[in-house]
């Protein structure tokens, strides 16, 4: 076949790949990152020094999740070829990547302050992508009491550690019926815990199968005086939309803004009170409808008046068994069917 029609073919992909990348605000080195390929090779498929195979098409399409625009282009490249070897599926049908693989479709992290304690609550819409079953997920909690001051910080949490009694980690998966998860410790510090989700229910496995998608909710607490004036969620999975959201005490008088951090840049928006959800509460959103990945997306707040929201340690309270409905308006993931700690 002509090789100008194979250039064309080449060109047209490279285009279709750079501009999806940018929209994405993706640098090449994030996009090799998070497609498994040296940052070399992406450079050079982007400057047409090399040709893109069909392993690298269908991985970029599923991070950048183009609506199938960069898999047609490929398709139409391996056409051009005229060496007979197309793509098995046809051009409106990505082949999955090999391995397991997970994107997030939507993911609602909120936290609120009860009686001196913080309490957090996350809920993600899992999808599994890739050609072999999830059977594990992997979440933290990671507190920094004086994020400008880490020796300040350091010594803190050397004194005060994150326990897991505290915290009164739960997990439920499932969607419409949701069931309490098996989990482990897998990393203890200071002021950071990093816990294995088991997609097990009641000692029963239920992978998450390539195709299928479900809920996995979670929640833990912290006492304010430890937690720190922030909430941060980093973004290590694809993931469509992020939705954040603080339920604070008005007379506080709460400043809330929110950062975007990523490799290159630092950029800051300004959040405003979205509404009054009951009296003496006011509610703060942040909704990012495509999270860059590697990204860190971090609400802030500073209290105008710090006593009104007991968050010292001499005016820490004891935990309310039944504030976290009062709230945040659900209850926690599993806490009236899992053990308190549940490893």
């Amino acid at each position: 076949m002509d090789g100008s029609i194979q250039d064309d073919a080449a060109a047209a992909f490279v285009r279709e790949l750079t501009h999806w990348r940018q929209q994405r605000r993706l640098s090449k080195k994030e996009l090799a990152e998070r497609t498994g390929f040296d940052p070399s090779y992406v450079s050079h498929i982007e400057n047409g020094r090399h040709q893109p195979t069909e392993e690298f098409a269908r991985r970029v399409e599923l991070v950048l999740d183009s609506g199938n625009r960069i898999w047609q282009r490929y398709v139409e490249f391996a056409g051009a070829r005229g060496d007979g070897r197309l793509p098995a599926l046809g051009p409106t049908a990505v082949p999955p990547p090999a391995g397991p693989h997970l994107v997030i479709d939507d993911e609602q992290a909120s936290l609120c302050l009860v009686d001196g304690w913080y309490e957090c609550r996350f809920r993600r819409v899992l999808h599994s992508v890739g050609t072999e079953p999830i059977t594990r997920h992997t979440v933290q909690i990671d507190i920094d009491r004086f994020p400008d001051d880490p020796a300040r910080s350091t010594d803190f949490h050397s004194r005060h550690p994150l326990t897991l009694d505290e915290v009164d980690f739960t997990a439920t998966i499932g969607a419409d019926r949701p069931e309490p998860m098996r989990w482990r410790v897998t990393r203890s510090r200071d002021a950071f815990l990093k816990i294995a989700l088991m997609f097990d229910t009641g000692g029963a496995p239920v992978p998450l199968y390539p195709g299928q998608r479900t809920v996995l909710a979670y929640a833990y607490r912290v006492p304010a005086w430890k937690f720190g004036d922030w909430l941060q969620r980093d973004i290590r999975l694809p993931t469509r939309r992020l939705t954040i959201r603080l339920d604070l005490p008005a007379a506080a008088r709460p400043t809330v803004w929110g950062s975007e951090t990523s490799f290159t840049s630092e950029t800051t928006a300004d959040v405003l009170p979205r509404r009054q959800q009951r009296e003496g509460v006011v509610a703060y959103e942040w909704q990012v409808p495509r999270p860059r990945l590697r990204a860190q997306y971090r609400l802030h707040w500073r209290y105008g008046d710090p006593s009104a929201a007991g968050a010292d340690p001499d005016a820490a309270g004891g935990w309310a068994t039944d504030a976290w409905p009062q709230a945040c308006g659900a209850g926690r993931p599993g806490a009236d069917r899992w053990p308190a700690g549940h490893p």
